[in-house]
């Protein structure tokens, strides 16, 4: 980068979305997660709409990087002094990965070492945010760093090709709730719960077993045994994650109508609690009909901005 540039020249990170995966990836349950460009961000000086914000979160972010991270804080402190932030479109706190793709940005332009696999620069990574909010993956800021559908396995990271595609065909969709949360609140609940024997059991005897043939069928292609394995989770998660759920009556009502159904299906996008949830269709029609009806914004985040 030459001194004194404006914008800088390294790249952008996009957000990401967790497919597959959430809090039970932490269980040791495989994951799936796609970059999402329409939100994004960049190192910049320029003057813009989130210029305050970026610049707020990244003097924070040097007051919390500790020396045992793989950052250059003497540069990151003297291009903050200068001006720069990180730009980003990417809403906060509504499990697009805001601050994943912020530490991806941080450990590239900052970065002081050099990773000979995926896995050893996902561990750095997720240090790096561990440090902001509580336990991470890793996950987040790898997929923004490497722009790429990322399959995560017993800790070992597989690069996929590009796709978003629903499996024979269909629509991924993303309902607003319009209600931000806080990741690292929800990720120790979640920890505490894994302590209690029953809540355990479930989790490991009924929903990894069906998690995992999921993402199998997924990846196969295999329509009909997707939606049934993700009606199952989709049923799961609103019986035994409550605090992961949405509290806004329409998308409950939607949830539920889902469920009584067989071509659509809702479930938890990353921390949950809040920000959005993920819905996948192969009606679209009937979702665009129950979304104006109970007025809830949608979004599809693969289709042209």
């Amino acid at each position: 980068r030459k001194r004194g540039s404006k914008v800088s020249s390294d790249r952008f990170f996009s957000a990401k979305l967790l497919l597959f995966g959430e809090h039970i990836l932490l269980k040791g349950a495989t994951a799936f997660a796609v970059p999402t460009p329409r939100f994004r961000g960049y190192w910049t000086k320029e003057k813009g709409p989130d210029e305050a914000v970026g610049k707020l979160q990244f003097k924070k972010s040097i007051d919390q990087l500790t020396a045992d991270l793989p950052i250059d804080l003497p540069r990151a402190k003297e291009e903050q002094l200068e001006g720069w932030y990180f730009a980003s479109n990417i809403p906060q706190g509504y499990g697009l990965g805001s601050s994943g793709a912020f530490c991806a940005g941080l450990l590239h332009r900052y970065g002081t070492k050099t990773y000979l696999t995926d896995t050893e620069l996902k561990i750095d990574l997720a240090l790096l945010e561990s440090s902001f909010h509580g336990k991470s993956s890793g996950i987040d800021p790898l997929t923004s760093y490497l722009n790429s559908p990322l399959l995560i396995k017993e800790q070992a990271v597989e690069r996929l090709p590009a796709t978003t595609a629903f499996p024979k065909g269909g629509t991924v969709f993303l309902l607003d709730t319009q209600q931000p949360r806080t990741t690292d609140l929800l990720v120790n609940w979640f920890l505490a719960k894994c302590i209690e024997p029953v809540f355990e059991y479930k989790l490991e005897q009924q929903l990894l077993p069906v998690h995992e043939q999921m993402i199998a069928s997924w990846l196969k292609g295999d329509k009909a045994t997707f939606m049934n394995r993700l009606a199952f989770v989709s049923d799961w998660q609103w019986h035994f994650l409550p605090p992961m759920l949405p509290s806004g009556k329409s998308i409950q009502v939607l949830w539920q109508a889902a469920l009584a159904g067989q071509h659509t299906r809702l479930k938890i996008c990353g921390a949950g609690g809040g920000g959005y949830v993920l819905g996948f269709t192969v009606e679209k029609e009937w979702v665009l009909e129950q979304v104006n009806q109970l007025q809830i914004p949608i979004l599809f985040p693969f289709e042209t901005c």
